[in-house]
């Protein structure tokens, strides 16, 4: 995987299989609709709705990550999680060793 450029990141991705969407504002925050729990590592295989703020994290060692810091929604718990970005696409890895449990590709600008 190529260096991100974190400028480039804020924009809609969508899982037209699931119907998952992620928005990454520019203003650094982000919502997220339809996203199953268990693709995150929950215990829940219903979509939920939740929002907060992101923050992208230059990782030499583990990789380029996004961070969410969740403030508000459905997800029972205020927390944080891991969104991986790869070319066009960001990914939850609901194991962090395994393959990708939910992949959001950014959708073409209107």
């Amino acid at each position: 995987m190529g260096s991100v450029d974190p400028d480039e990141l804020p924009g809609v991705y969508r899982n037209d299989a699931t119907g998952g969407k992620i928005v990454l504002e520019s203003d650094g925050t982000f919502s997220a609709t339809d996203v199953a729990e268990d693709a995150m590592g929950g215990g829940g295989a219903d979509p939920v709705d939740f929002s907060g703020r992101w923050e992208f994290v230059d990782s030499s060692g583990s990789g380029d990550f996004i961070y969410l810091t969740v403030d508000d929604g459905e997800l029972g718990k205020v927390g944080g999680m891991k969104l991986y970005p790869s070319g066009r696409s960001v990914e939850f890895h609901a194991d962090p060793d395994g393959p990708p449990s939910l992949v959001l590709t950014r959708a073409a600008a209107p």
